[in-house]
């Protein structure tokens, strides 16, 4: 039975789901559409495609995201659908588990609303909803579960199964404070999740039992960005996160961009993440962009995270993701124009698990070691 799961924003995804995106434009935004008069427009209107594949697993979304100015307000609104794709198989000694084409579609929808309350506070404010999986690692556990545990009728705490339909509500809040006039600021931010996630489930002597049903996670976040010299830019950030049944998380991440001559821009992240009692993880990101003409920008990017395994405290056997070490490389292109910017990237990565004992691990072909591919195309428009 898991434990936790990963927070790590963008190394997770590599984890669980390395997210894939389509998008579409909309001529005004959600927001606009409930809130005024629809001859008003947004203000600058952001799409994309993407979509990841390998063997087992193929995932795409689509979003959609627009911004609008409504007095001293400036709201964001992004639309969102995820399509998981996943090739189920189970391990060949597992008699109750049948291979299957699993096909999920998850919705979500974030509203964030800005203002400047002085003439250096600026105040952001969010909310958002998901209807469905949050990655392909649910749709295939989920599927195992009930595979194995539907059909124990008459077993002592069958009556904790159900079939169950993830969702999840959250509620953001951050104060920007630009303590030196362009150059460097100072934020806090606050977060709480409401995750009712599809439980895992067990079996001993005593019947069944059941995970938790509902996650809270609580987040804080201390931000500050620094204009260092007149070509190197700073960001730190520091997040404390606090989860259902879990002991504390603290995360860091710091993030330095460079200017290196007229035409090449040098963006550097390094990560770590901690909890008790056993979990760490460690990431560097690098991109190299060469402003080719006014317009056209090229850059490559390369990433490597690695972890120890997620925490877990299963009884006979774990769900619980062996330790991962992964590798990406990714080619991209930028086009802009005064209204018109235009972005397109190819991205492989290389996922490699710690070994486990094949002979025993019902979860081996969710955590095989595997090679992603993912392609992207985003647009955005200013009005």
């Amino acid at each position: 039975m898991v434990k936790n799961l990963p927070h790590f924003p963008i190394l997770s995804s590599l984890r669980i789901s390395i997210i894939a995106a389509l998008s579409f434009t909309l001529p005004i935004s959600l927001f606009t559409l409930l809130f005024t008069p629809v001859t008003h427009a947004v203000d600058t209107l952001e799409t994309s495609l993407e979509h990841l594949s390998s063997d087992p697993f193929s995932i795409s979304l689509l979003t959609v995201r627009a911004t609008d100015q409504h007095g001293p307000w400036e709201t964001k609104t992004t639309l969102s659908r995820s399509d998981y794709a996943l090739d189920f198989r189970a391990a060949s000694f597992d008699f109750l588990g049948e291979d299957a084409q699993l096909r999920e579609k998850t919705h979500s929808l974030n509203l964030t609303a800005s203002r400047q309350i002085h003439d250096a506070l600026t105040l952001d404010l969010g909310v958002g909803y998901r209807d469905g999986f949050p990655n392909y690692r649910s749709v295939w556990l989920d599927t195992y579960f009930d595979q194995h545990f539907a059909p124990l009728s008459g077993v002592p705490g069958h009556e904790l199964y159900e079939n169950f339909q993830a969702s999840a509500a959250s509620l953001s809040s951050s104060l920007r404070w630009e303590y030196l006039p362009a150059n460097a600021t100072a934020s806090v931010s606050i977060s709480r999740i409401q995750d009712n996630v599809s439980p895992g489930y067990e079996i001993d002597f005593d019947g069944i039992r059941r995970s938790e049903l509902v996650l809270a996670t609580t987040s804080i976040s201390l931000i500050t960005e620094n204009v260092l010299t007149p070509r190197l830019r700073s960001r730190l950030a520091l997040t404390v996160t606090e989860t259902s049944a879990r002991d504390t998380r603290y995360a860091a991440e710091l993030a330095l961009n460079a200017v290196l001559g007229d035409r090449f821009i040098w963006r550097n992240k390094l990560g770590a993440t901690t909890e008790d009692p056993q979990f760490d993880a460690h990431y560097l990101d690098t991109t190299l962009e060469y402003q080719a003409t006014d317009t056209l920008a090229l850059y490559l990017n390369a990433r490597r995270y690695s972890d120890t395994g997620e925490i877990e405290n299963a009884l006979l056997f774990t769900t619980a993701a062996p330790g991962l070490h992964n590798d990406s490389l990714g080619l991209g292109l930028r086009y802009t124009t005064e209204n018109w910017s235009a972005r397109l990237s190819a991205t492989h990565s290389q996922s490699d698990y710690a070994d486990t004992n094949k002979d025993v691990d019902f979860f081996q072909h969710l955590y095989a070691d595997t090679n992603w591919l993912t392609l992207q195309l985003a647009l955005a428009t200013t009005f």
